[in-house]
Parts: C-alpha cells; sequence; structure tokens
C-alpha cells in the first residue's frame, strides 16, 4: 500500500487534505484514482488507512482507521555531525534516517569549512527535513528523526543530552577504548557520538570534548572517511542495543 506525508494539523476528524508535494506525487506520478486505498503518516508516530475520495492539487481523503503511535524502545542513538562538504550530509541525514537514529546534530569546528549565511542555514534545513520525510517513506519509519540547526563547536559542549545518555567522541588518537566496551550491556542506553568533519578534530578540540564528560573512542585501526564513520558507528551502537 503507498504511504504519503500528512501535516497533523491537517486532520481533522475522519478528514484529511495532502499538501500540494504529496498531492501531485499521489496524482501526476503514482496515478492514483478516487476509491483507492492509501496509507498516511503524520511524523509522531500514528498510521491511518485512508480512502481517496477528491483528486487535484490537494488531495483529499476519508480516514478509515489509526493506528495509535507506538511507544519506542527506551534509549537510542543521538549524532553530532562535523558540516561535510557537497551532498555528504544530505546523505548522512537520509541514512540516518534510515538506521533510526533519533537527533543528528550538525556542527562547525576548527577544520570545517566556512559557515553559511542565514538564509542559506534556513534552506538547507528545509532540504533536510525534506529528506527526512522521503526516507521516512522509503524505510516505513513513522516518527521524524529530529534535526538540529547547525552549532558551533562550543556551543555543542554546552548542549544538554541528558544525564543518562553515554557521551562518546570517535577520534583517531584515542586509546584503544571499544563502542563495545564504552556502552557495556545495558540496552536500554541513549548513546551520542559525536564525529569531526573531513579534516577531524585537533588535539586541543579533543581534550575540550574529554573535559566535557565526552570519552574518546577509536573506531577501529582503519582511519575512516567521516560519513563511512557515522554510518558504521550508528550500525554497530544499533547493533549493540539490540535494535538491528
Amino acid at each position: 500500500m503507498r504511504r504519503f506525508f500528512v501535516l497533523p494539523g491537517s486532520v481533522t476528524g475522519n478528514h484529511a487534505i495532502l499538501d500540494q508535494e504529496e498531492s501531485h506525487h499521489l496524482v501526476r506520478v503514482l496515478r492514483l484514482q478516487r476509491g483507492e486505498t492509501v496509507e498516511l503518516f503524520d511524523g509522531t508516530g500514528a498510521l491511518y488507512t485512508a480512502k481517496i475520495e477528491q483528486l487535484g492539487k490537494q488531495v483529499e481523503v476519508s480516514l478509515e482507521s489509526k493506528q495509535q503511535p507506538v511507544k519506542g524502545k527506551q534509549g537510542g542513538v543521538t549524532l553530532c555531525q562535523g558540516e561535510l562538504k557537497g551532498g555528504k550530509m544530505d546523505f548522512l541525514v537520509e541514512k540516518c534516517t534510515e538506521l533510526g537514529v533519533r537527533r543528528f546534530v550538525p556542527f562547525s569546528a576548527g577544520r570545517s569549512q566556512g559557515r553559511l549565511d542565514d538564509k542559506r542555514l534556513r534552506q538547507r534545513q528545509q532540504r533536510r527535513m525534506s529528506i527526512v520525510k522521503k526516507a521516512c517513506k522509503q524505510s516505513g519509519r513513522l516518527r521524524f528523526m529530529r534535526v538540529a540547526e547547525e552549532v558551533n563547536y562550543g556551543e555543542l559542549l554546552c548542549l544538554e543530552f541528558g544525564s543518562s545518555q553515554r557521551k562518546i567522541i570517535l577520534w583517531e588518537k584515542a586509546e584503544d577504548s571499544t563502542l563495545a566496551e564504552s556502552i557495556g550491556k545495558d540496552r536500554e542506553s541513549s548513546v551520542c557520538l559525536m564525529i569531526g568533519p573531513e579534516g577531524g578534530f585537533s588535539d586541543d578540540e579533543a581534550e575540550q570534548a574529554l573535559a566535557s564528560g565526552w570519552q574518546q573512542v577509536r573506531l577501529g585501526d582503519q582511519i575512516l572517511r567521516a560519513e563511512t564513520a557515522a554510518i558504521s558507528a550508528v550500525a554497530i551502537v544499533n547493533h549493540l542495543l539490540g535494535r538491528m
């Protein structure tokens, strides 16, 4: 069954209206017809079964059933990622959504590229949320990954992630502590991973993180590209937490 995104505010009683982007996809791309049944999700965990009632620039549907949001497992992964060049961050946003990352925090560090102006930052944020929506549709995920606005490194170290969250920075010069040793056997853990930009972290930045309560860990003997390290680390943590 085809699945579409619906804004929570567009659901009224047993009636809902799709936005123009989703309506165009339903009508012009998939060429669905009145009377056909589709699924709708709103990014908060709710899933609806609906029947197409009216085609047009904004498709109208009648809701036939609703699956209440299911409370997810305890724990989960937050990824703090240094900004990357080109389309690598968009790629990471997509893959982290598919892998179930709960929160994605982009940041600029000393070896990051120049910071964008406010207008371009807003445009980039909107693009990333669009990627999250499409990745949720593709993967069947019902809750959006939260994508934060970009912060600088000093701001990142001051963010509150919760007292129970294990904060781990991946750094190639760290001692031989592994992710498995850092996380232990507690499958209810919440884990926050920090991964630097293409140039990695400076010695000073790594020391600042250590002083701010982050544990330093190496990800094997090879030095991985930032995007490879991020996907690998998230997958490993998910496995250690019994999520895959």
